[in-house]
């Protein structure tokens, strides 16, 4: 497993109107590169907040996955690379058609590459699993294949999390421009 990266120079800050602007931009792209999807898939807890506004603005029905492999929510806490994912509620052929399966980041890949394998055990045939996040660390060995902010070298505080924690300074993230396709 590949460690994530971090210069420990700062912390970078995501607005929430930044996320908003950078999940339009997703589903637009998924939209466009995928075909018309049949679901969204949220990696929760992360993954929520985007993968409702994708949902949302795709007029797709919104399901969800838990997965978790880091020990605690701490910044610059690197990932065990053991993912535990719970697909409560999602049984044999929930899954189908063309689904985006959305996190807010890509720390190793480790999820995305767990939660697509355990999806694999639930999906109907023909089904392809496509992925997206909002940021990508540097140390990524996956890429998703959508992704807003990719090579981070910094932590990143969302709008759904508390602020940045003390001794920690905070910069704004760059606005979102385009999405990057793998």
């Amino acid at each position: 497993m590949t460690a994530r990266i971090f210069d420990h120079a700062f912390a970078w800050q995501m607005s929430a109107a930044q996320a908003d602007a950078a999940a339009a931009l997703l589903a637009d792209a998924a939209a466009r590169h995928f075909g018309p999807l049949d679901q969204v898939i949220a990696v929760v807890r992360g993954g929520t907040e985007p993968a409702t506004a994708i949902a949302r603005r795709l007029g797709v029905p919104l399901l969800s996955v838990q997965a978790r492999h880091n020990p605690t929510s701490a910044p610059y806490t690197q990932a065990t690379g053991n993912v535990r994912c719970s697909l409560s509620g999602l049984g044999s052929g929930a899954v189908h058609g063309q689904v985006l399966v959305v996190d807010d980041i890509c720390g190793t890949g480790a999820t995305f590459g767990a939660v697509t394998a355990v999806l694999a055990g639930v999906t109907v045939p023909g089904t392809r699993l496509h992925t997206a996040a909002l940021c990508r660390n540097a140390g990524a060995a996956a890429r998703p294949a959508l992704t807003v902010w990719d090579d981070l070298r910094e932590w990143v505080i969302f709008p759904w999390e508390p602020g940045p924690p003390p001794g920690i300074a905070a910069r704004p993230l760059p606005d979102p421009l385009r999405v990057i396709l793998r």
